[in-house]
C-alpha cells in the first residue's frame, strides 16, 4: 500500500485543478444552476465541477489495477458505469435532457457494473448462505439506480455531496480496518481524495465571500 503515499497527493491535485478549470469554464458559459423552492444555496451557482472528481476518479482505477490494489472486473465495471452516469450528467447541464432517457442510461450503468462484478453475491444470514439468483441482480439493478437519483437530490448546498461522499469512504476504510481488511482501503481513499478537492473549492469560496463581506462593512 505504500504507493498510496505518491498516488493519492496526486489525484488530489488533478482533481482540485480540473475543478477550478470547470468552475471557470461554467461562468464563461453561463451554466449555472439557478435557485428555486428546494435549494438552500441563493445565486447561481457553476454546474459541472462534479465531472473533475469523476475524471479523476476513472484515471486512478486503472493505476489501482495496474497494482493488485482493484481487480480488473471491477475497475472496469466501476470505470463503464461512472463514465455513463457522468457523460449523461454533463449533456444535462449543457442541454435538459429528458428524464426517461436519464434513467434508461442509469440502469444500463448499473446493468454494466452488475455484469462485471458477476450480479449480486450469495449473502451470508445466521450462518446460512443464500444466493438470490437473477431475483437479487434485479433488485440491486433497481436499488443502483435508486440510490444514484437519491444522491443526485444533494444539490442544494454547496459541499455537501462532496462531504457525504468523504464521509462513507472514511466509513468504509474505518470498517475495512476493523475487519483487517487493509487491502480493500485503496478505493474508498481514492473516492475520498477525490471529493475532498470539490470540498475544499466551496470552503475556499465561502471563506473568500466572508471576508469580502467583513471587509465591505468595515469599509462602510
Amino acid at each position: 500500500m505504500a504507493f498510496l503515499y505518491w498516488l493519492l497527493p496526486l489525484i488530489f491535485l488533478c482533481s482540485l485543478i480540473g475543478t477550478w478549470m470547470l468552475r471557470h469554464y461554467a461562468l464563461s458559459r453561463s451554466i449555472l444552476d439557478v435557485p428555486n423552492a428546494r435549494s438552500s444555496h441563493e445565486v447561481p451557482t457553476p454546474r459541472g465541477g462534479g465531472v473533475a472528481v469523476v475524471v479523476t476518479f476513472l484515471a486512478g482505477l486503472p493505476v489501482l489495477a495496474a497494482l493488485g490494489a482493484v481487480s480488473f472486473p471491477a475497475a472496469v465495471g466501476l470505470w463503464g458505469a461512472g463514465a455513463l452516469v457522468a457523460a449523461i450528467g454533463w449533456l444535462d447541464d449543457h442541454g435538459h435532457v429528458a428524464a426517461r432517457w436519464r434513467l434508461l442510461k442509469h440502469f444500463g450503468a448499473a446493468a454494466w457494473l452488475l455484469y462485471w462484478l458477476n450480479g449480486l453475491a450469495p449473502v451470508a444470514l445466521f450462518g446460512f448462505w443464500i444466493d438470490f439468483g437473477w431475483t437479487g441482480h434485479i433488485f440491486t439493478a433497481f436499488y443502483l439506480v435508486w440510490m444514484l437519483n437519491l444522491y443526485n437530490f444533494m444539490d442544494g448546498i454547496d459541499g455537501l455531496a462532496g462531504v457525504q461522499a468523504i464521509t462513507v469512504g472514511l466509513g468504509t476504510v474505518f470498517i475495512y480496518t476493523l475487519l483487517g481488511e487493509t487491502g480493500l482501503m485503496a478505493l474508498p481513499l481514492l473516492l475520498c481524495c477525490c471529493c475532498c478537492c470539490c470540498t475544499a473549492v466551496a470552503a475556499a469560496v465561502l471563506l473568500l465571500l466572508y471576508c469580502c463581506c467583513c471587509l465591505e462593512g468595515r469599509l462602510t
